[in-house]
Parts: C-alpha cells; structure tokens; sequence
C-alpha cells in the first residue's frame, strides 16, 4: 500500500485525500445542520480551495493567508445574520475554517496530519451530545486535577533546565521527572479510587490504597479497625496487600528510572507483591460472612497527589535525600548507604529510592544500590506495623506487625542468599 502511493503524484494524492475528508465533514454536517453555511457541496469547495491555494503558489503563503482571512470575514457575515435569529453557535463556521487548512496541508504531504485531524473533527461533531453529556457529569474537583497534570507535565517539565547544577550534580528535570512519574502512578490509584469506589470490600481498599500510599492507608485502615473488632483479620488482610501492591509499584518506578535495578529486583519484588496480595486476600475470606467490612467513606485516605503543594514538598525532599545520598556515598561508602535506607525507609521509601536509581552506575554499584531498596523497604514495612500496633485494635494490630515484620525480614534473607 505505502509502495503504491509512493508511486503516485502527490497532488493526486493530496486532492484525493481532501475531497474525501471534505465530503465526510459536510455530510456530517448536512446531516446536523442542514440549515446552515453549507454542506456536502459547500465543504468540498472550500477543501479544495486551501488545496488549490497551496498547490498553485508553492513559494508563498500569502495566497493562502488571505483566501483564509476571506473565508473568515464571509463566515463573520454569516454568523452574525444567524445570531439574529437567535443562532448563537459556531460549531459550523469552525468546522469550515479546519476544512480548508486539511486541504492545505494535503497539499504540504502532510497526510497523516490532516487525516487525524479530518477524522477528530468529524468525531467531535458526530457526538455533540455525548460530549455534552460528559461535560455536565464532569466534576469540577476532577477538570481541576487534570489542569493540574497538564500543568505538571506539558507546561513546568519542558522548560526546567536538563543539565547538571553544583558539585552534586542535580539536575532540576531529573527531579521533575520523578515528581511527574511519582504523582502520575499515585493519580491512577486515586482515579481507580473514585471509580470502582472502595466500599466494596477492604481488599479492594487495600490494592487501591497501596498503589497510592502503603504507609497512608496502614494507618487508615488500623484506626477503623478500633471500631470493627469482628472484621479484625479483614482490616490486617487489606493493610498486608496494600504492602503488596507498594512492592509492585516500586518496581515501576525502578524500571522507569534505573531498568537495571528494576531487573535485578525483578523475582523477589514480583514474589513479594503477589504473595502479599495473596495473603491479603485469604486474611479478607477469613472475616464472617455475617459481617460486612468495608472502608468508611468518611475516613478514607484524603489528598489529591497533584495538588501543587504535595508535588513541590515531594520535590524538595527529594532533593534533599539526593544531597544528602551522594554525601554518605562519599563519606562513608556502601554501608553509609546501607544506613541511610534503614532510617530513611523508615521515614518515606520513595524519596529514598528514587534518589538511589540517580547514582547506580556513577559511584554505587548495582549490587549495593539493589540491597539498600531491600532494606529500605523492609524498614518501611517494620514502621508500617508499628503504626499499625499504635492506632489499630489489638487484633489487627498484632496481626499486622507479624506479618509486615516477617515481609520486612523474609526479603533481605532473600535477596542475600541470592
């Protein structure tokens, strides 16, 4: 198919291509809008027209410019006659403007665009009411988040220098990137949250909650189990799998900032995440059948993980545990680190861990980075059971401990007998 359009002229191929997304655009819009500027004839003209235009004067964009600004003050007219009558939109007259620049860019070669384009276009205007619908379901609170995602990613990562800064070498969009990847995985929990709803069931609250923090819901979770003596083993079984699903998200992280640690952690992370998700979800079956355990709504793991204030505390710790990672590297060597990911698991994992895939290969060795996850991990899970032990019921608590503890344990066993 590519061989056989090769072969063809490309002002064939171009008009070819606009009289087919012109035709398909106007008989959109004979279809919706019979009464209005035009249609299946109207639309094809005014394709061909910004093909014409192109084709006809190759060194000049002036043509083109101004059979736009004609079309532009012919559609002006129009509108302002509709609004007359009490039309007010100007879905149309947009969708005449697009028409002609698709035959202006057929004209350039630049097929793909102009077909994706062409067939955007004629989605939007196939499914007004849809999209519509959509706009008013909506949420405000959500429109907000996904502004702020777009501010995180497409307006603040593209202009942060990409260079190293100082004797530590910090590199302000490295840590962007990570601001941007962390909140991203936590996002998706948090919209996974807000669909599937975490009153189903405390496995679920579980998965959902490890991916967006493990250390967050542990204490949710143990502070309704106080309440909830009957759905003790259920509450443990849930804070257990969140632990899982935090293994697993770690390895995500890894794989996208340091694939080499994410392979060598590949068996025992995966191991981990599914056993621990495992053994959530007997804890969970174990519960009466009688009695329904499900998360309070009320005292769910609150925050959006972009809001502004969360991504730049994120950032500057971050920055923090980079500074003070390369300093103990130098200092004190792999054990300094080895030291570093007991306390600073203990603290906040993510941080930790991300600073440590920015020195893998550039004065820590693999071997020893690999080992300071582990640990840093395990320390997590030890505070995560302790936090567990202080705010939940006793059953729960104990539990918990138990369980996070041997987790905690079983992996560096693991990894150093490997």
């Amino acid at each position: 198919m590519d061989t056989l359009i090769s072969t063809l002229p490309p002002e064939l191929v171009g008009f070819v291509l606009t009289l087919a997304l012109s035709l398909l655009i106007g008989f959109e819009r004979e279809e919706h809008e019979p009464e209005g500027i035009g249609g299946v004839r109207t639309f094809p003209i005014m394709g061909l027209g910004g093909f014409l235009l192109v084709v006809a004067f190759p060194e000049s964009t002036l043509p083109f410019a101004s059979g736009l600004m004609v079309l532009g003050a012919l559609l002006a007219i129009s509108h302002w006659a509709n609004i007359g009558r009490g039309e007010v939109g100007i879905t149309t007259e947009a969708a005449a403007l697009l028409t002609i620049t698709l035959g202006a860019c057929a004209a350039k070669e630049l097929y793909w665009i102009a077909i994706a384009a062409g067939v955007v276009a004629v989605i939007l205007l196939q499914e007004k009411r849809r999209l519509e619908g959509l706009a008013s379901k909506l949420p405000r609170r959500e429109l907000r988040t996904l502004v702020r995602f777009l501010l995180l990613t497409g307006v603040i990562l593209p202009v942060v220098p990409n260079h190293a800064f100082t004797a530590f070498e910090i590199n302000p969009f490295k840590i962007w990137l990570v601001v941007v990847a962390v909140s991203g995985v936590s996002y998706l929990s948090y919209l996974l949250r807000l669909r599937l709803g975490e009153d189903r069931g405390l496995i679920l609250a579980g998965l959902l909650g490890g991916a967006y923090s493990s250390t967050v819901t542990t204490v949710v979770l143990a502070r309704q189990s106080k309440t909830r003596e009957p759905c003790a083993e259920g509450f443990a079984g849930a804070i257990v799998a969140a632990t899982g699903v935090m293994y697993l998200r770690l390895w995500i992280l890894l794989l996208l900032f340091a694939p080499p640690l994410a392979h060598k952690l590949s068996f025992l992370f995966w191991g981990l995440g599914i056993l621990g998700i495992g053994v959530g979800a007997v804890l969970a079956r174990r519960t009466s059948a009688d009695t329904v355990c499900e998360v309070d709504a009320e005292q769910r793991p609150a925050g959006n993980p972009l809001e502004m204030t969360s991504a730049f505390t994120f950032a500057g710790i971050f920055l923090v545990v980079l500074v003070v990672t390369r300093i103990v590297a130098e200092r004190f060597g792999g054990t300094g680190v080895l030291v570093m990911a007991a306390v600073m698991g203990a603290a906040d994992v993510d941080p930790f861990i991300l600073g440590l895939t920015q020195y893998v290969g550039h004065g820590l060795d693999l071997g020893t980075a690999a080992l300071a996850v582990v640990i840093a991990a395990a320390a997590n899970n030890f505070m995560k059971g302790i936090y567990a032990v202080i705010f939940g019921s006793r059953r729960t608590g104990r539990l918990s401990f138990i369980l996070l503890a041997l987790f905690g344990a079983a992996s560096v066993a693991l990894y150093l007998s490997f």
